[in-house]
């Protein structure tokens, strides 16, 4: 189980388990802004209580390099994982990735990837950037991400993205 294997590897880690449609299930303190929806602060024991769709590690004192290494560790055969610009880790069940969604949603309403802007910064933004008809990273990826990419923006602190909507929808 990932979330038993973070806590023990990282023991000062935030783990947060997402609540699809709410929020987080969390165990730690003092990072509420940096998750989207409800935010419950529960113990350990609770985390698990649920579905788990996604484990999210967070490691403010933590290397980026390090979670990685940790996270390559883990040899679990049935999640894939992605390294933020930070030292935040998603865990999902594999084959579970921005680009699936994206390849659903567009399916749905007759879109193929050729019509689709999507706009990234993180490794988790990698297979829909190249999924993508259009795909571009912001300035502030790391190089593998902006490598993936088609076209690279101004960095997100500049308003990257609106930047990138505008110069292609203007």
């Amino acid at each position: 189980m990932p979330v038993r294997y973070f806590a023990e590897q990282i023991p000062v880690a935030i783990l947060a388990v997402e609540v699809l449609g709410q929020g987080f299930r969390l165990r730690g303190d003092n990072i509420y802004f940096e998750f989207d929806g409800q935010v419950e602060v529960v113990p350990h024991s609770e985390l698990v209580q649920g579905p788990v769709p996604r484990l999210v590690v967070r490691w403010h004192e933590g290397d980026r390099d390090r979670l990685r290494a940790v996270a390559a560790e883990m040899g679990l055969p049935a999640v894939d994982y992605a390294i933020g610009y930070t030292a935040w880790l998603d865990i999902m069940p594999s084959g579970v990735s921005k680009a699936e969604g994206l390849d659903k949603i567009c399916f749905r309403l007759g879109i193929g990837p050729q019509d689709v802007l999507a706009v990234g910064d993180g490794h988790n933004d990698m297979e829909m950037l190249a999924w993508a008809g259009l795909g571009v990273a912001m300035g502030n990826a790391p190089d593998d991400v902006k490598a993936v990419a088609d076209d690279v923006g101004p960095h997100v602190d500049d308003d990257g993205a609106a930047q990138v909507i505008g110069r292609y929808f203007d």
